[in-house]
């Protein structure tokens, strides 16, 4: 057998469906997996063992030790294949990988392969790099035959040499040894010393063995740094490949299932982060010295970003011992990499040497505070989020005030709009009521209220010091929910389709979109559902464990009114919208579909309507009214309804 494939598993049952996918799809066979059960749950390991699949593969529990070090250890000790890749079992390979990697293996110990970086899986992974190759082949007028690897290869890692911490690091040269490009690219490729992974490399199994290699069981999060240097610097044979063979899958759901990088445990990863630092200094002393000036320069920024802001931000208990381990780090940095670090950084490094904890923690707050100052001066918005957070919200709340929203300020609309009609109706001029507006909305309203432009300084204002709250959809996410304030969140619609903690994919949001809406939700006292129905899926769907109140949308009272009201307001919305009396009217009002996009948060909108045949077989006696979901943005303007007349 050529490769054994390590799987480390620890009851990620929902991820391994593309891990096991992309693992049938291997143009090339000549492979074993070993998948190391990490105290698993018992049903999962039953899964797992029994799913039928093409390949030969085994699967052994961990009986001794916890945690993805020990887990590729066994695994390790359990392979017999020529070379071993380590595959996490929430990532997947290429179609073509084992391939493209046995094909440049011969006579090398390390095969080291690009990787991409995705918070999608398999199926959503592939449509949405085919709607970036067809992008980039009609920009480059090319047709499929002529786009060569320079699409595929295209990386994040281009993204990341502009380092703002460390500039003019020495790079790689064409008549460099393989081994410091390789090492290069191993380092500079990730935007953090912390990115470093011994994933998406191929390692020769009898090199491996004939040194003793394996993971320090020591290390929680980052045994990675440690083995990748400690393996690289034992071996000069090593190539790489241009090629993206392994997918790295980001996690999109970080409050049910957080991948390590997600966990939160700051301290005890700064200092896994520090003594993997020491151990790689020692592996990599007498190499090239421009490996040890990269290490040192992806150290500076971790120190400059995560650590010395540790001492001003983290428990007074835990700060020692991060500063004990600090001062162990901080003398074994070269000088030359300290020069070519940025004056902060210098500066900063420096003072650290013969200063207190709190001395530099004063340090960073001091330029935090200039940072602050002068991104205020650039921009009008970052100072009013800044007075919102350091003045309004901290001033006496406004008892009798209740701020409205409806679709982001578009309209005077929807369960808002009726909650606020009550309020005045039953309580007449006890309530100051705020109607918050978009930029070109203004709005006709029946009582007393202010207006307020979305994003102005009134604006945050408002949002700082009212009591009470009214909204159809969420707040944004710096809204601080005060002590005394009330939130009630009345959505907007039902749940017909799936919704966030719902989702598997988040295809056209932000990645991390459960994550916000969770965090949110969590400033919501009130949520109100329109049906039993809906209440089970609200509080599943935005893991929602406050008061729910099952009374059916404000907005539907509208519906038992009278018959003869009914019918007047019917012939005031045609008369508004323009549609002749006597006509019948089909409303059709489709939700935004996660799957269509423009970018993220930029929605789409197709017509799912045949309107040639809708004439033909309604003929003139009916209209249809088209209402899209405010998301949409498209080539149509669509402010409020279009009507398509049939």
């Amino acid at each position: 057998m050529k490769v054994s494939i390590i799987v480390p598993f620890r009851n990620e049952i929902d991820f391994m469906e593309d891990c096991f996918a992309s693992l049938e799809e291997q143009t090339s066979k000549d492979f074993n997996v070993i998948v190391v059960c990490d105290n698993s749950k018992k049903e999962d390991v039953e899964a797992i063992s029994n799913r039928k699949v093409s390949f030969s593969y085994k699967v052994v529990e961990l009986t001794k030790g916890t945690g993805v070090a020990a887990a590729r250890n066994e695994g390790i000790r359990q392979s017999d294949g020529e070379y071993i890749l380590f595959l996490d079992c929430d990532d997947y390979l290429t179609r073509d990988a084992i391939e493209d990697f046995i094909a440049r293996s011969e006579g090398q110990d390390i095969v080291f392969a690009r990787k991409r970086k995705t918070w999608f899986g398999r199926d959503a992974y592939y449509d949405d790099r085919k709607k970036k190759l067809d992008q980039y082949m009609v920009e480059n007028n090319l047709n499929e035959s002529e786009v060569n690897t320079s699409f595929d290869v295209e990386e994040e890692e281009e993204k990341n040499e502009n380092d703002a911490y460390v500039r003019d690091l020495p790079e790689v040269r064409e008549n460099d040894s393989e081994w410091i490009k390789v090492f290069y690219k191993m380092v500079k490729s990730n935007y953090a010393i912390t990115g470093m992974t011994a994933l998406g490399v191929l390692y020769k199994r009898d090199y491996i063995i004939k040194n003793n290699y394996y993971f320090d069981e020591s290390f929680t999060y980052f045994s990675d740094l440690v083995y990748l240097t400690k393996v690289m610097c034992g071996t000069e044979n090593v190539i790489q490949i241009r090629m993206v063979l392994y997918i790295k899958r980001k996690h999109n759901d970080p409050i049910n299932l957080p991948s390590l990088s997600q966990i939160s445990d700051t301290k005890n990863k700064m200092l896994e982060v520090m003594r993997a630092y020491l151990l790689m200094k020692e592996y990599i002393k007498g190499k090239d010295e421009r490996a040890e000036l990269y290490i040192d320069g992806k150290f500076i920024k971790y120190y400059v970003i995560k650590i010395a802001p540790f001492y001003l931000h983290g428990e007074p208990e835990e700060i020692p011992e991060v500063r004990e381990m600090a001062d162990k780090c901080l003398p074994l940095i070269q000088k030359a990499a300290k020069k070519k670090s940025m004056l902060y950084s210098q500066s900063l490094m420096k003072y650290s040497a013969n200063h207190t904890s709190e001395q530099i923690a004063g340090k960073v707050r001091r330029h935090s505070a200039r940072q602050t100052f002068f991104r205020l001066m650039r921009s009008k918005s970052a100072m009013k989020k800044y007075l919102y957070r350091k003045w309004f919200s901290k001033m006496e709340l406004m008892n009798h005030t209740v701020v409205f929203e409806s679709f982001l300020g578009r309209n005077y609309s929807d369960s808002p709009k009726y909650v606020y009609e009550y309020l005045c109706e039953k309580y007449p001029g006890k309530f100051n009521c705020i109607w918050i507006r978009g930029k070109h909305a203004k709005f006709d309203l029946p009582y007393p209220a202010k207006q307020v432009k979305r994003f102005s300084l009134k604006y945050f204002y408002y949002m700082g010091r009212a009591k009470y709250f009214v909204f159809n959809g969420r707040q944004p996410k710096y809204f601080i929910k005060r002590e005394g304030t009330v939130f009630l969140e009345t959505w907007h619609g039902t749940p017909l389709k799936r919704l966030v903690f719902d989702q598997n994919e988040v295809m056209s949001a932000t990645p991390l979109y459960k994550r916000d809406v969770y965090l949110q939700s969590r400033s919501w006292d009130y949520l109100i559902a329109p049906n039993k129905f809906c209440s089970e899926i609200f509080a599943r769907c935005f893991m929602f464990d406050n008061t729910m109140l099952e009374t059916g949308y404000p907005r539907n009272d509208i519906l038992h009114r009278s018959e003869e009201e009914t019918k007047r307001m019917m012939a005031e919305i045609k008369a508004e919208l323009g549609i002749p009396d006597g006509k019948k009217v089909i409303l059709y009002a489709p939700t935004w579909r996660d799957d269509e996009y423009f970018d993220s948060g930029q929605y789409k909108f197709t017509l799912q309507l045949d309107l040639d045949m809708l004439r033909e077989k309604l003929g003139d006696e009916y209209v249809v009214v088209l209402r899209t979901h405010y998301f949409i943005v498209d080539l149509l303007v669509m402010a409020a309804a279009v009507i398509l007349m049939i």
